[in-house]
């Protein structure tokens, strides 16, 4: 099976829409814009789908194992990568318009 992986913000990626972090602040807000992408991927995942997949997906997630729940999320969401894509689209956006702020 092609799993692939949802976009993650790096450096590479902050620098094309013209943002340069200073070595000081960059794993931090890295760490930090890729947790309000996944947050907002699940939050998009949940969203979509039905009482029963929500808790089959809880009990997924609660076993801790990561590769576990990216495989329940392959199988059970067709969207995802699609999902992923969009959110972080959106982020990447917000982060550009407000490049000026961010250090």
């Amino acid at each position: 099976m092609n799993q692939q992986q949802p976009p993650l913000i790096t450096r590479e990626s902050l620098a094309l829409i013209g943002i340069q972090l200073a070595d000081a602040n960059a794993d931090t807000l890295i760490e930090q814009f890729n947790s309000t992408l996944q947050e907002r991927i699940g939050t998009e995942v949940t969203n979509i789908l039905d009482d029963n997949q929500l808790k089959e997906l809880v009990d997924v997630q609660e076993s801790g194992n990561t590769q576990a729940v990216q495989d329940w999320l392959v199988a059970n969401v067709s969207d995802l990568q699609e999902i992923a894509q969009d959110e972080y689209d959106i982020l990447m956006g917000e982060i550009a318009a407000n490049a000026d702020n961010i250090q």
